[in-house]
């Protein structure tokens, strides 16, 4: 036999000389901890689970795409909900105390501060966030109705603040929003009577259709013209330079000239001879070399006025919704499990106390076995050392 088996040998031996005590020990242990968890007040703990909507996902968005125009280009549409968020509110004071008041917590707890009541609510709760964004909520109460309706108002006061914190920036949303809607308004009107102006100032209101009528009445007549002095060529060949039938020609193609000079350039070259009523019915075309000018003018202005049109449209539909978020009343928390009561006691758990109480007895037993072991084992100057300390203690004692 080797001295390892030898030495596990005397183990067993001073265990089976001390198994008298040691059982003892253990059973009086195991039943000691058995009267204790016979006399510890059940506790319960009732289990919900919750989630956030899918359209809570955009509930604080408050944003759609108007056009070309991006979402989020006034600053919304950055608040969604998540799980994640919903663990801090539910471990805040604000809850806390909401659930406190409701069911007279402090008496029940009798905790002396506030301090104390929220230290042994938060030891009561339980919140767990799962990798696929469920949340299981839990709370222990002394019976298992309680312990049910104290997490089905946790999960209602969740709710309750996540609404009224949707509600609180709606609502600043809104006041930023509305200002902002009348300066767009503004600006809009602004732009649309610079425009306005533009037009009746130069009398552009439409110059595309305008240069492509002015060409078409300046080819009508330039052949006109051109009818006019072929015809003064031929009379000109068979009657006298004063005929009238030839002096009124001339006077046919001057006033022709100046009406192409007028359509085309916007001047005449034979002076004012014209009335005031007609240059202002002249007035109506624009000099062709004034076009580009003013078309490049016509179109800034009109990509003004669109431009400040789009961004009121945009503004108005945001503070629609915003007014919209404010008002409405639907829920930011799905309930997957409500909290029923449950059916057995989360704690005291017997069988684990029993367990581990007759465990460590069995280890602390096993030990002692051993030191008294030793103890008895002890001889010559070992042994009056020995005797010499239990001597002193003694007299200490006494």
């Amino acid at each position: 036999m080797n001295e390892r088996e030898r030495n596990i040998l005397d183990h067993l031996v001073v265990m089976i000389r001390w198994r008298r005590m040691i059982l003892i020990s253990v059973f009086c242990v195991c039943a000691v901890t058995a009267g204790i968890s016979l006399i510890v007040p059940h506790v319960y703990r009732a289990h919900a689970v919750v989630y956030p909507p899918k359209e809570a996902q955009e509930s604080f968005g408050l944003s759609a795409l108007l056009g070309n125009l991006p979402m989020g280009l006034l600053g919304v549409g950055e608040s969604a909900v998540s799980a994640s968020e919903f663990v801090p509110i539910l471990q805040s004071e604000r809850v806390a105390e909401a659930i406190a008041e409701k069911y007279d917590l402090k008496r029940r707890y009798r905790s002396e501060t506030r301090e104390e009541l929220m230290i042994i609510m938060a030891d009561k709760l339980a919140v767990e966030l799962s990798r696929e964004q469920f949340l299981n909520v839990s709370y222990e109460a002394e019976t298992a109705e309680r312990s049910a309706d104290i997490t089905n108002s946790f999960v209602q006061e969740l709710d309750q603040a996540l609404q009224e914190r949707r509600k609180e920036q709606s609502g600043e949303l809104g006041d930023y929003l509305e200002k902002r809607l009348a300066r767009a308004e503004k600006e809009m009107v602004e732009a649309e009577l610079a425009y306005n102006a533009f037009q009746k100032q130069n009398m552009a209101l439409d110059l595309e259709t305008q240069a492509k009528t002015q060409l078409e009445s300046a080819a009508t007549l330039y052949i006109s013209l051109a009818e006019l002095q072929i015809k003064r060529e031929v009379m000109s060949r068979v009657v006298k330079p004063d005929h009238p039938q030839l002096k009124s020609l001339d006077i046919e193609i001057a006033a022709t000239e100046e009406t192409v000079d007028r359509i085309l350039m916007g001047q005449s070259p034979t002076g004012d001879g014209k009335s005031e009523k007609q240059n202002d019915a002249m007035s109506i075309f624009i000099p062709f070399p004034k076009m580009p000018a003013l078309g490049l003018q016509a179109l800034q202005l009109m990509r003004d006025v669109e431009i400040r049109n789009a961004m009121y449209q945009f503004v108005l539909q945001e503070y629609e919704k915003s007014r919209f978020e404010e008002e409405k009343e639907t829920s930011l928390v799905v309930v997957l499990d409500r909290a029923v009561p449950p059916d057995f006691r989360s704690r005291p758990r017997r069988g684990l106390m029993v367990a581990v109480a007759g465990g460590l007895s069995l280890a602390v037993s096993v030990l002692l076995a051993f030191l008294f072991e030793a103890v008895q084992g002890m001889e010559g100057e070992n042994r009056s050392k020995l005797d010499g300390i239990l001597k002193e203690l003694r007299l200490k004692r006494s």
